[in-house]
C-alpha cells in the first residue's frame, strides 16, 4: 500500500441505484440461514483439503521432503489470491448483468470449485497438487467476490455483528465437520468428491437472494491501470481502512504460524502415534481441531451480537487477539499433549471473539460503496496473504534454535501486535 489520490464515490445520476445504497432494512432469519449455508459451502471445502487431504497426499508422494513440498503447494494457493481476489472483486463491482452484481460470480466460482475438487483428488504428483491448490484458491476468490460484499450491500451496520457471528460458525466448525465427513469414505478421490458436493449450497443462496442490478450509468470504467490503482489505498484519505487491514495481516501471520504446521508438530515433536499406540496422527489432529472449533463456536455468535448491542468493536477485537497470543505461550514453553489441548481451547475462545467482530469492523471502514467487492477482497486478502509468508518464515524458524517453541513464540508476538494495532482505527468505537 502506498500514498494515492483520495478515492471518491462515483458521480451518480439523480436517481440513486439500489445496488449502491446503504442498507437500512434488517435481513430476516431466512436470509441469515441461507447465508450461513452458503458459508458452509465455502469454508469446509476451503479448509479441509489444505489441512487434512493435501498434507497426507504430499506425505505419501514425497515423505522425505514433505515440509518443503507442503510449503510450495500452500504458497501456490495463496499467491493466486493476490491477483484473483481484487480483480474479481473489482469486476463484481462493475457487473451490470440483469441477474445482479454478485450472483454471476457466486455461480461461476461454485462450478469451478466443484470441478477442481474432483480433479485434485486424482493427482499423484506434487506439481499436480500445486496446480490444484492454485485453481482451487482462485475459485474461492471468485466466490468471495460475490459473497463477501453481500453483508455491506444488504445488512445494516447495527445487525452486522450478529449476522457475521452466525456466518462465521461454519468457518469455526469447518475442520471438525469436514474431518468427520471425510472419515465416512476412504481414498482421496472419494473424499474430494464428497467435498465437491458442498459448494452446491452456495448456489441455493445465489438463486434466492435479492441482488439489485447495477445500471450502466452507475458503472465505473475498468482498465488495467484502474485495477492496479485499486491495490493502492491512501493512508491519508482512508487511514482506518489501512489500519484495519494492517491489523488483519499481522493477526493472520500470528494465526498461520500457530496452526499451519500443527500436523507435523503432532508427528515430529509429540510423536502422537508412539504416545497413543493404535491411533494415527490424523486422529490427534482431529481431536485438537474439534476442541478448538467448539471453543470458537462458543464465543463467535455471542461476541458478534454483543458488539452490535454495545456499539463497540475495537475492544472485543483487541481482547480476542490478545487471547490468541496468550494461547501460543504455554505450548511454546511446554510442548506436551495436554498443553496442546489447553492451547487449542484458549486459541478457540480468542478466535471466536475476534472472527466476527473484526469482519464487522472492516465493513464499517470501507472507502466507497461502489467498491465494496474490491475492498472486501483486499481486506480478505489480508487474512490469506500471510499464508504466502508463513511457510518460508516457518521453515527458517524451525531450522534454527528452539524449533517449534520459537515458532509458537513468534506466533504469540504477531498476534499481540495485530491486536494492539486495532486501536489505530478511530472511526469505529
Amino acid at each position: 500500500m502506498s500514498l494515492a489520490p483520495e478515492q471518491r464515490e462515483p458521480v451518480e445520476s439523480p436517481e440513486r441505484s439500489d445496488a449502491l445504497a446503504e442498507p437500512v432494512r434488517r435481513v430476516g432469519p431466512g436470509w441469515v440461514a441461507l447465508y450461513v449455508l452458503a458459508n458452509v459451502g465455502v469454508f469446509i471445502p476451503m479448509h479441509v483439503p489444505t489441512t487434512f487431504l493435501m498434507p497426507e497426499q504430499i506425505a505419501q508422494i514425497d515423505p522425505a521432503g514433505k515440509v518443503g513440498s507442503y510449503a510450495w503447494v500452500s504458497m501456490m494457493g495463496a499467491i493466486s489470491g493476490i491477483v484473483i481476489a481484487p480483480l474479481a472483486g473489482a469486476l463484481s463491482d462493475r457487473t451490470t448483468s440483469r441477474f445482479g452484481r454478485r450472483r454471476p460470480w457466486l455461480l461461476a466460482g461454485s462450478l469451478v470449485c466443484v470441478a477442481t475438487l474432483v480433479l485434485t483428488g486424482l493427482q499423484t504428483t506434487v506439481a499436480g497438487l500445486a496446480l490444484g491448490s492454485l485453481v482451487l484458491s482462485a475459485s474461492f476468490m471468485i466466490i468471495g467476490a460475490g459473497l463477501s460484499p453481500v453483508v455491506p450491500d444488504q445488512v445494516p451496520v447495527t445487525q452486522r455483528g450478529a449476522v457475521l457471528g452466525w456466518a462465521m460458525v461454519p468457518q469455526a466448525g469447518a475442520l471438525i465437520a469436514g474431518g468427520l465427513l471425510i472419515g465416512l469414505v476412504t481414498g482421496f478421490p472419494a473424499q474430494y468428491l464428497l467435498m465437491a458436493g458442498l459448494p452446491l449450497l452456495i448456489l441455493l443462496f445465489a438463486f434466492t437472494m435479492k441482488d439489485p442490478p447495477l445500471p450502466h450509468a452507475h458503472r465505473e470504467p475498468f482498465s488495467p491501470r484502474a485495477f492496479l490503482d485499486g491495490y493502492r489505498i491512501s493512508p491519508r484519505a482512508h487511514p482506518d481502512f489501512v489500519w484495519a487491514m494492517s491489523s488483519r495481516f499481522i493477526m493472520g501471520l500470528g494465526y498461520g504460524m500457530g496452526t499451519l504446521y500443527l500436523p507435523y508438530f503432532l508427528d515430529d515433536v509429540l510423536q502422537y502415534e508412539r504416545l497413543f499406540p493404535g491411533r494415527s496422527t490424523e486422529d490427534g489432529l482431529l481431536i485438537v481441531i474439534g476442541v478448538n472449533s467448539l471453543a470458537t463456536i462458543s464465543t463467535v455468535v455471542l461476541s458478534g451480537w454483543l458488539s452490535d448491542r454495545l456499539g463497540k468493536r475495537r475492544m472485543l477485537v483487541f481482547l480476542g487477539g490478545l487471547t490468541m497470543a496468550v494461547a501460543a505461550v504455554p505450548l511454546a514453553l511446554s510442548p506436551t499433549w495436554t498443553m496442546t489441548l489447553v492451547a487449542a481451547v484458549i486459541l478457540g475462545l480468542g478466535y471466536g471473539v475476534y472472527l466476527a467482530v473484526d469482519t464487522a469492523l472492516v465493513t464499517e471502514v470501507l472507502p466507497a460503496s461502489a467498491d465494496r467487492g474490491k475492498d472486501m477482497a483486499l481486506a480478505n486478502l489480508m487474512t490469506s496473504l500471510p499464508y504466502v509468508l508463513v511457510p518460508p518464515i516457518a521453515s527458517f524458524v524451525l531450522g534454527g534454535p528452539g524449533g517449534y517453541s520459537s515458532l509458537f513464540l513468534c506466533s504469540a508476538a504477531m498476534s499481540a501486535l495485530g491486536a494492539v494495532l486495532v486501536w489505530k482505527v478511530k472511526s469505529v468505537r
